[in-house]
């Protein structure tokens, strides 16, 4: 849909875990090595956090980095979103957490949960309340602790996720021709059990019974998302930019959701966009669920890879099933 929000991104930060688990971690406890991991999926390591270190940790480390990279301080900021499956604890959310952790005022916070499309959710939520004049300076947040809630058992998921956290400050931008010019978000609750976890909600509270039968961990249809994802990715950059009158090759960057290298280039590669218009980092962070494409966003804003006047574009996809795209013009 084509859109006109003029918001400008004044700051981004991210953070990770220091512990590296590489492919050959698993080689000894399941049936895996280095070389199949990377044929399947990209994947070459990823940071998995220590049991002392939450969403919390993370979530407030690149936070406090991208106010810091905006000039800001806590006392500027006026809304935050959280975008996370993962929190720090089931109540309260941990946008209010985040919030006492930067100091801020009793600012309005809220989580939300889509996945790993949920930065590029919560960042069309926060441009819009700053374009409504219902926030000044937004604090837009994707963070994941995806090792917590993996089955370190399972070879179809174990090796897929990573815990990362990155965040985004943004504001009200004095030239109209800046900020997101489109946005698509959808979803498919029909097809919601292709990636869920069976226990921990109401329908299946925590009980002896679902921690025996490892009940609390991700389930994954992998077959069904790749096919889903491939169609889904190549269909939304090209419906979004569509919407607008742009084709591919007028792009600066790519930023997609770290799923699968094999999804990433085989639809960038149908739509014809060159190796150097997409950033691809998921063989240093594997999939990191809602913190996957801000911590694209921020490497790509500190590596130089888009300046102002350039245009980008935001796409993800997860479990839900759940899309979202976002054109920007930075």
């Amino acid at each position: 849909m084509k859109i006109s929000m003029p918001v400008e991104i004044v700051g981004t930060g991210m953070a990770v875990p220091e512990r590296v688990v590489t492919n050959k971690d698993f080689e000894a406890r399941l049936d895996t090595n280095d070389e199949w991991i990377v044929k399947r999926t990209g994947i070459r390591e990823r940071r998995w956090a220590s049991p002392e270190i939450g969403s919390l940790t993370l979530a407030t480390q690149a936070s406090q980095r991208a106010l810091e990279h905006a000039g800001m301080t806590a006392d500027d900021i006026d809304l935050i979103i959280v975008a996370t499956i993962t929190p720090e604890h089931t109540l309260p959310t941990t946008s209010c957490e985040l919030q006492a952790a930067l100091g801020c005022n009793w600012c309005q916070a809220y989580d939300l949960v889509a996945a790993c499309s949920g930065f590029v959710y919560a960042f069309g939520q926060g441009a819009q309340n700053v374009h409504l004049g219902t926030a000044k300076n937004a604090l837009v947040v994707g963070v994941d602790t995806m090792s917590r809630i993996i089955d370190p058992e399972d070879r179809g998921t174990a090796i897929l996720f990573g815990d990362a956290a990155a965040a985004v400050v943004i504001r009200k931008a004095q030239d109209p021709e800046r900020g997101i010019l489109a946005m698509r978000c959808g979803a498919d609750g029909g097809r919601a059990k292709t990636i869920y976890i069976p226990a921990g909600g109401t329908a299946e509270p925590a009980s002896q019974k679902t921690v025996d039968e490892r009940l609390h961990y991700v389930r994954m249809q992998g077959r069904e998302v790749y096919k889903f994802a491939v169609t889904q990715m190549q269909s939304l950059i090209h419906e979004t930019l569509e919407d607008v009158g742009m084709t591919p090759d007028q792009l600066k960057l790519v930023i997609p959701h770290q799923s699968n290298l094999r999804i990433i280039e085989s639809a960038c590669e149908k739509l014809g966009l060159r190796e150097e218009q997409v950033l691809i980092n998921i063989d240093r962070y594997g999939n990191t669920s809602g913190a996957s494409v801000a911590v694209g966003l921020h490497e790509a804003r500190a590596s130089g890879r888009f300046q102002q006047g350039d245009h980008i574009l935001l796409v993800a996809f997860g479990a839900g099933l759940t899309w979202a795209s976002a054109l920007i013009r930075i």
